[in-house]
């Protein structure tokens, strides 16, 4: 039986940064169709980039906060406590469990409805701050193949990543890894030939990658930034590979039959949050509201 909880969030600090234009769209297109098929990267010729990149330098704090990250020294702001909120919900779903399987319950797949509903701004935010807690480290993995989706924001858009993997599972994912300035985070590029291989976040050889990923990375949580469950077929392909899914839902713009007919989608993952996210506050009665005072 799927277990359905329900979380909110509120995005009020993105929300300014876009309008601001510093934050760039992370929605993006679809990947071109028609493109020729590439045969597959040899597994040697990705060994080589991949373990060039071994000592790799940091992505910058700032790179991440360009990219829609909350900063770390704002305070304890509304945004940052209820992202307090959703992580504890989720690393005891995660790692709490006795006898949890490994590779499975640590994988934790973020998704939702449609486009610019806040999936990657959720899933950034959330490893970061479970990250910056310093108690659990944290793989990000981008599972989006469209364009400007978050590698892209990165600057890692032709990076190996996630479809090499699924295309030569042979190999070692820790080369692929791109560590971060917040120590406890590490970020997993989508992977090349995405344009030429959309297929292959539906198919078998991703739903290995994906258990792979975590049994190699069994310590950690695995958070999936996946495309929207009514834009491609990969969510439902994916969902019963995954220990838990975060169901992101905009507030007064997702209808109900969308969100409906995703959950539809997705229900053979065991379980499944649901977080409102852009919701508008009109009460100081929340988070935000209590600061702290010291003297010397």
């Amino acid at each position: 039986m799927t277990t359905i909880n329900k979380l909110h969030l509120v995005e009020r600090a993105a929300e300014r940064l876009l309008q601001s234009g510093s934050v760039p769209d992370l929605t993006g297109g679809a990947p071109s169709a028609g493109a020729e098929a590439l045969p597959p990267p040899s597994a040697s010729s990705l060994v080589g980039e991949a373990s060039g990149s071994v000592g790799h330098p940091l992505i910058a704090a700032s790179a991440l906060v360009q990219t829609g990250l909350i900063e770390g020294k704002t305070g304890r702001n509304r945004v940052s406590e209820e992202f307090r909120l959703v992580q504890s919900q989720l690393l005891r779903a995660a790692f709490a469990q006795p006898g949890g399987e490994a590779g499975f319950t640590n994988l934790l797949m973020v998704t939702s409805a449609r486009p610019k509903e806040g999936k990657t701004f959720t899933a950034l935010n959330l490893a970061a701050s479970i990250a910056r807690q310093g108690d659990r480290q944290v793989l990000l993995v981008d599972a989006d193949a469209k364009r400007g989706s978050l590698c892209d924001s990165l600057g890692l858009g032709q990076a190996p990543g996630l479809l090499d993997l699924a295309l030569a599972p042979s190999l070692d994912p820790l080369p692929f890894l791109r560590p971060t300035e917040i120590g406890m985070l590490s970020f997993l590029p989508v992977g090349q030939q995405r344009g030429e291989r959309p297929e292959l976040f539906a198919s078998e050889q991703m739903v290995r990658a994906m258990q792979a990923l975590g049994r190699r990375f069994a310590d950690r949580l695995v958070i999936l930034d996946v495309s929207p469950c009514l834009s491609t077929s990969d969510p439902a392909t994916l969902a019963p590979v995954v220990g838990q899914i975060l169901f992101v839902i905009e507030a007064e713009r997702t209808q109900r039959d969308e969100v409906e007919a995703s959950l539809d989608l997705i229900q053979t993952c065991p379980t499944i949050t649901l977080l409102l996210n852009k919701v508008k506050m009109s009460t100081p009665r929340s988070f935000g509201v209590y600061s702290y005072s010291y003297t010397s």
